[in-house]
């Protein structure tokens, strides 16, 4: 049955650099659209983000990325973390 279903599960992705280009536009960079959509960091959506980063790097978690709709923020070794933020 796994077999069946694995088309579903999306690759693993790797993680961008800010300095990569997007296709058909040479002067537009990762950074500049990173710039774009949360460069306040006081945003409401990059507010979450931003805990989510700064619990994972304060627990040494490897490789830190983040995965939407996940049912976890973060994972280290076998426990599943959950991180909420406010203003």
């Amino acid at each position: 049955m796994a077999d069946a279903i694995e088309w579903l599960v999306p690759p693993v992705l790797k993680a961008l650099t800010g300095q990569l280009k997007f296709l058909g536009l040479p002067e537009a960079r990762v950074e500049d659209f990173w710039q774009f959509a949360l460069g306040d960091l006081r945003m409401n959506n990059a507010r979450g983000y931003l805990a989510e980063y700064l619990v994972g790097t304060a627990l040494g978690i490897k490789k830190l990325q983040r995965i939407e709709w996940n049912a976890y923020d973060l994972l280290m070794s076998d426990i599943t973390i959950e991180v909420k933020s406010s203003a």
